[in-house]
């Protein structure tokens, strides 16, 4: 199917090319459009599309001197030359364009950052002033122009005054300008640098967790290594889930060897750190294409700081390029632990998408890593989720004879040990771990809703249930769990015009759920819609992810009604 997909995509792709070309010949009389090329150019565009860097390589090398007839092509040919990390290549190519006044954004931009990396910075000055403003690059254009800019002059004269090239007032980039500032200090031997990272560190509003990991090796770069582990120490027990904290913890600890070396006192080091940042931003704008060509400019920058490979890993991820994304995560996995086991979870939701054994996988993983509090509480919430309950109840017990009651993951794994004991239909000890998870952590509310929505199901403490989920709801507003949880009770309670109000609203927030449909359902049908809830229940059928025992009651009502049930 692929590959007839692809076969139509080059023929539409090619009338449509020939089209255009007869109806400007007399513009571009000199332009060669052999089917060879043109076949070559639009496969190596869908290739390139498709985010197959080695495909639309191969397939635009095999155009000779195109550049002079498509700016495309040498912007695309470029980008598929950095993301596959032939930066001599693309440095010889983007030299080519110059030769022949064809220079473009990408090949300006590599060639200025290929002589910022060898000190050459009035050469990068050079390249960089002749960045001009694109519809692609135009999101980021402004900050990334000061920032090339700025950061010539300082790595050029190493003098603090000229920090306040970066220390200005730009609406929408204050936290990337606070980060080159910090990055600024270090970089010209500042006095105030430890100041700079502290500021950042303990500032409440942005998240700048990942900086905690710069400041600890700026420690351990200036000799303080006792200082560098009390820090990280402190900061692993904050954020125990970002990565580079946690590795670099290992790495002082335990002695693991990782290739996430950092220096700010090189240039180019914290110019990688800037593109990652852009590179970032750009993913979470959904741009994973142009955030791709990012990260790889931060890993031609520092080839050392091997970390950025998650974030290209993440795009591909996010995109279902499976195949690349393992290739990548398989990579990552070799930086320590830490990366080992983030990278083997992800890797285990790739294989469950392809159908094999990600259970086994993960297991022995698991077992490779000499697991911590964390990975174990990961490893029994994938068991749970495998509906493994009985092994994941016995990862919890020991999990909750490790902690005291003073632990971040005591009230989550007394509500993940009830939700595996609810399953495996042990009520009782379900409702005393939610109800003591909720002694630890009051008002959280998705245990409330929980453990109301088990009341309800089971025709228990049904006032008691609405109470809570009317509490939890005024918490969290919008979620559709817990609306429709509340529209549940109300209907059990045979409030059914009020819970039809709450469940038409859980409808429009989750219209794929089916057990939302299912209710919402016979909520219109106890409401004298009879018509609309007919509707609501044939939508379940045609749901994925409604299992087969509620399509078989759907299906009686169908037939019978809600007295069919």
């Amino acid at each position: 199917m692929k590959v007839r997909f692809f076969i139509f995509r080059i023929i539409l792709y090619t009338f449509i090319f020939v089209g255009i070309f007869n109806s400007s010949h007399s513009k571009v009389s000199k332009f060669n459009y052999d089917a060879k090329s043109i076949s070559n150019y639009f496969s190596g565009s869908i290739y390139f599309d498709d985010l197959d860097y080695a495909k639309s390589e191969k397939a635009f090398k095999k155009l000779d001197d195109f550049e002079g007839k498509s700016t495309k092509y040498s912007s695309k040919f470029i980008h598929s030359l950095i993301n596959l990390g032939k930066y001599d290549e693309a440095y010889k190519y983007s030299k080519k364009l110059e030769k022949k006044n064809l220079s473009n954004f990408e090949s300006n931009l590599f060639l200025g950052l290929y002589q910022f990396k060898v000190e050459n910075y009035t050469k990068a000055k050079f390249y960089f002033d002749k960045l001009e403003n694109n519809f692609e690059h135009q999101l980021i254009f402004d900050i990334l122009k000061i920032s090339l800019n700025s950061w010539t002059e300082i790595a050029q004269s190493k003098k603090t005054e000229k920090i306040k090239l970066i220390d200005i007032s730009r609406p929408g980039y204050n936290n990337l300008i606070l980060i080159q500032k910090v990055f600024a200090h270090c970089h010209t031997g500042s006095a105030d640098t430890e100041q700079e990272f502290k500021r950042i560190i303990e500032n409440k509003k942005f998240g700048f967790s990942r900086y905690n990991f710069f400041f600890a090796n700026y420690l351990l770069n200036n000799n303080k290594e006792t200082e560098s582990k009390n820090f990280i120490n402190l900061a692993s027990e904050r954020y125990p889930g970002n990565l580079l904290i946690n590795q670099f913890k290992k790495n002082l600890n335990n002695k693991e060897k990782t290739k996430i070396r950092f220096n700010c006192t090189s240039s180019s080091d914290v110019m990688g750190e800037i593109f990652y940042i852009f590179a970032n931003a750009l993913s979470s704008q959904g741009d994973y294409k142009l955030s791709n060509f990012y990260i790889s400019l931060s890993k031609f920058l520092n080839p050392n700081f091997l970390s950025y490979d998650a974030l290209l890993a993440e795009n591909f991820f996010i995109l279902k390029k499976n195949h690349d994304a393992k290739k990548i995560y398989k990579k990552i996995s070799k930086l320590g632990s830490i990366y080992k086991w983030y990278a083997a979870k992800k890797i285990s939701v790739i294989m469950d998408e392809e159908n094999k054994d990600s259970v086994n996988f993960l297991f022995e993983s698991y077992k490779e890593i000499n697991p911590g509090i964390y990975e174990t509480f990961d490893f029994a919430n994938f068991l749970r989720g495998k509906e493994d309950y009985e092994k994941s109840i016995e990862l919890y017990s020991k999990l909750l004879l490790t902690i005291n009651k003073n632990h971040e993951l005591y009230p989550k794994i007394l509500e993940r040990r009830g939700m595996a004991y609810e399953r495996s239909d042990k009520w009782k000890l379900a409702e005393k771990d939610l109800l003591k998870s909720l002694e630890a952590l009051p008002k959280e509310p998705y245990v409330m809703n929980y453990l109301a929505y088990s009341w309800v199901e089971k025709n228990k403490n049904i006032q008691t249930a609405l109470n809570m989920l009317r509490e939890a709801n005024e918490l969290k507003k919008h979620d559709g769990y817990i609306t429709d949880s509340l529209g549940w009770a109300l209907y059990k309670l045979k409030n059914f015009s009020e819970a039809k109000k709450y469940l038409e609203k859980a409808i429009i927030l989750m219209p794929q759920d089916p057990i939302v449909n299912d209710h919402f359902g016979d909520c219109l049908w106890m409401n004298n819609y009879k018509i609309q809830a007919r509707y609501y229940w044939k939508n379940v059928l045609n749901l994925k992810k409604a299992d087969k025992e509620l399509k078989k009651k759907v299906e009686k009502k169908l037939l019978l009604g809600l007295q069919g049930t």
